[in-house]
């Protein structure tokens, strides 16, 4: 979107500020980069175990990623959105510690151009909220048995 508009609209911030906006909700949504219904979803079903299996793929492919030193937007957000997606699925999901990191993550990778990178710092810290998520998402699916 704002490569779209250039360089007359720097950010998203500065563009609700000059036409007067006040609509914290979106802004956020924009931010988060997924709709509600996929942030705030927790309906399990029938479809949990492919769901499971789904988000495992997910968790694994993100790390894999990482380890293997992607580190630019247009390589990481996909996955982690994909990832995101998968673990809002679950019931309960909302209240782990892992899904506000991811969450959080996913506002920063949002906030950069396609082309830049996060450091090897953030690469770190990223690996390491995510492993942490990923043996929160076992744990809690484990209690559940």
């Amino acid at each position: 979107m704002l490569k779209l508009v250039g360089d007359a609209v720097p950010s998203i911030e500065e563009f609700m500020n000059r036409y007067r906006m006040d609509h914290p909700a979106a802004l956020h949504r924009l931010r988060v980069g997924v709709p509600a219904t996929v942030e705030h979803s927790s309906e399990a079903g029938p479809e949990t175990g492919k769901w499971v299996a789904e988000t495992t793929q997910s968790f694994i492919t993100f790390m894999d990623a990482l380890k293997l030193r992607l580190r630019a937007k247009d390589q990481l957000h996909p996955i982690l959105q994909e990832l995101v997606t998968g673990y809002a699925r679950f019931k309960g999901s909302k209240d782990w510690e892992g899904r506000s990191k991811m969450v959080g993550w996913l506002i920063t990778l949002n906030g950069m151009k396609a082309s830049e990178e996060i450091t090897e710092e953030q690469s770190r810290q990223l690996l390491f909220d995510i492993e942490h998520a990923y043996a929160e998402f076992f744990r809690s699916l484990s209690s559940k048995d």
